[in-house]
């Protein structure tokens, strides 16, 4: 196996393929970089001469992938957080973010969207401490909804009484 920029890579496979473990290559941009390098695309990734590897390496190391990628990704979505955009708070949310549909979604991007959150800098100790105060403050009850009675609802020749008032004065 090759191990290049701290992923192994798959001997077997072949080499756009294998290129595409790599976190931020897709499909394109492996066919960009065989293209750019000469290697061709059914090329396997134990087939490849040593000095082929060796510009492989050095082209990926000039692309911005794996951590750093993630990194950056991480600081646009913090910005987005902290200047208040919509995008932000979708975000914090754990909502889809880019207009799909929440009628029947809205769990599974919870589940996809939330992780960075909770993945972050935020122990348990404390989110659990702050559930237990928040449990153990006494809230006050929501006021109980008021409908109108059927008197009370204006008619039609109310209305039309009062604009002849209005117009009146005027």
């Amino acid at each position: 196996m090759l191990y290049l920029l701290g992923v192994n890579l798959p001997d077997s496979k072949t080499v756009p393929i294998a290129l595409t473990h790599i976190y931020g290559i897709g499909h394109h941009t492996a066919n960009q970089v065989c293209h750019k390098l000469a290697i061709h695309p059914r090329c396997r990734l134990v087939d490849l001469p040593e000095a082929k590897t060796t510009q492989l390496s050095a082209l990926l190391n000039t692309m911005t992938l794996d951590a750093e990628l993630i990194r950056e990704t991480r600081n646009r979505v913090d910005v987005m957080v902290a200047t208040g955009r919509y995008r932000g708070a979708r975000h914090k949310a754990g909502l889809p973010v880019n207009g799909q549909r929440t009628h029947t979604n809205r769990q599974i991007a919870k589940k996809r969207n939330g992780n960075w959150l909770r993945r972050r800098d935020f122990s348990t100790t404390t989110v659990a401490a702050t559930r237990v105060a928040a449990a153990s403050s006494v809230r006050p009850s929501p006021p109980l909804p008021i409908s109108p009675s059927p008197s009370l609802v204006p008619s039609a020749s109310m209305f039309r009484s009062a604009l002849r008032l209005l117009s009146r004065r005027c």
